[in-house]
């Protein structure tokens, strides 16, 4: 009963008084209902009242004094300021870090006179002032940023985007609205590389300690590259293993994915050749010819895809319709980019290391690729992953309004022209059979 007792304790105590004046303050500055205000906050509404009431014949100032302490270095109004500063600037890819924060800080109290503890020799904010910040705002925290390339932040923008759209909702509708494509009949292909040289992941290791190694089967690796596909409903075509030889053994293959196909290039990637074999490959596994409904093929604009005359005839002779997703926006657009490899490349990494535990003084090698990435391909090859990444591209379902003004807010900021956009003003031009950006 003691514990029972003291566990409710800490439960109803579980807010700070910073949470309390930012509650008191939406209440009393921004008008805000107080169930509203206690519930946003962390309040209970009752104590929010309590204090509303002993603020009743105080003016504003007491928002800074609601309970005896150290009082805020920065008034609540700039830290709401801060934050939705430091919210912009990472929605435009020009995030902030801790560091550089705590110096803007400091140099913004010394340039308006605002008292302070902050250390004069470093010229920054503190650490504590810091975490005590990111408490009496938790919408905020301190995040691993994604690379973002420059040529991707400009190109993906809303005229590109909305073609895109266009040309796809004609493939998929009629001119009644009515779909002529079932989501059975859409796919999307894409290529990812695996390596011998797998990530070694987080460990458990003595505290203070100042490198924690992990093994890895060698200091570079080659490339192999997997080409994958799936439709919208989660059916998965057996993938296509692309190997840095020109000749590829038999038993590179003895334990990859069942049904998956091996080829071989100098490099381990893609070729139009290749490309075209593993189109082959498609068409024997899905057999468009003999559905009723057209098939639609949805890929990157890599030379590989989009300038392969071949694929585009065994195409139009095949009942398929291809059709090129805008460029530097697969991060965005791709489903097989947004559900389906970050699940594939994680499961691959965790079944190396434990391959590498499991046999302690050897290494991985292009024999062992196939087995670690069939057992990764069926732990990420799941219904969930191929229709959540097409619902979040917006393909299937179709929503054309899937990318919102926040999406697009980075190509607009940068005020600088799209580098695959036609100068002369000119619109792009789209087969009309293949539907790829001419």
């Amino acid at each position: 009963m003691a514990s029972a007792r003291s566990s409710s304790k800490r439960t109803n105590g579980n807010w700070s008084e910073h949470q309390l004046k930012l509650a008191v303050k939406a209440v009393i500055i921004d008008g805000k209902p107080k169930r509203t205000a206690a519930k946003m906050h962390g309040i209970p509404r009752q104590t929010l009242q309590h204090y509303l009431k002993r603020m009743e014949n105080d003016d504003d100032s007491g928002l800074q004094k609601l309970k005896n302490g150290r009082p805020l270095t920065l008034p609540i109004d700039q830290e709401l300021d801060l934050v939705e500063i430091l919210k912009t600037m990472a929605d435009r890819l020009y995030g902030l870090s801790p560091t550089v924060v705590r110096e803007l800080v400091y140099k913004f109290c010394v340039a308006n006179g605002i008292e302070n503890r902050f250390n004069k020799k470093e010229q920054r904010a503190g650490w504590d002032w810091f975490k005590g910040f990111l408490q009496r705002h938790p919408t905020l925290s301190v995040r691993v940023a994604e690379a973002t390339s420059m040529q991707r932040a400009i190109g993906f923008n809303r005229p590109k985007v909305k073609r895109f759209f266009d040309q796809l909702k004609k493939l998929m509708f009629d001119d009644k609205g009515k779909p002529v494509i079932p989501g059975g009949n859409i796919y999307n292909v894409d290529e990812t590389g695996y390596t011998i040289c797998q990530r070694p992941g987080k460990v458990v290791a003595a505290r203070g300690k100042k490198s924690v190694g992990g093994i890895t089967s060698a200091e570079k690796g080659r490339t192999i590259t997997a080409v994958c596909c799936c439709s919208a409903d989660g059916v998965f075509v057996p993938p296509m293993m692309i190997y840095p030889r020109v000749r590829v053994r038999p038993e590179f293959m003895d334990k990859a994915p069942v049904g998956a196909i091996a080829a071989g290039s100098k490099n381990g990637w893609i070729t139009t050749e290749l490309f075209e074999k593993w189109f082959d490959h498609f068409l024997n596994a899905v057999h468009p010819e003999a559905r009723s409904e057209k098939v639609l093929l949805i890929l990157d604009g890599h030379s590989s895809h989009t300038r392969n005359i071949n694929v585009i005839d065994k195409a139009r002779a095949m009942n398929v319709d291809i059709l090129s997703l805008p460029s530097h926006s697969t991060h965005k657009m791709q489903p097989l980019d947004i559900a389906f490899f970050k699940s594939a490349n994680a499961f691959y990494d965790q079944c190396a290391n434990a391959w590498l535990r499991a046999h302690p003084g050897r290494v991985i090698t292009e024999l062992e690729v196939g087995e670690l990435f069939r057992e990764a391909y069926g732990k990420a090859a799941t219904v969930q992953n191929a229709t959540s990444g097409f619902a979040k591209s917006g393909i299937f379902p179709f929503n054309d309004s899937i990318f919102t003004d926040e999406d697009f807010v980075v190509a607009e900021m940068t005020e600088r022209p799209d580098p695959d956009a036609i100068t002369d003003g000119a619109a792009a031009e789209y087969d009309p059979v293949c539907h790829c950006s001419l």
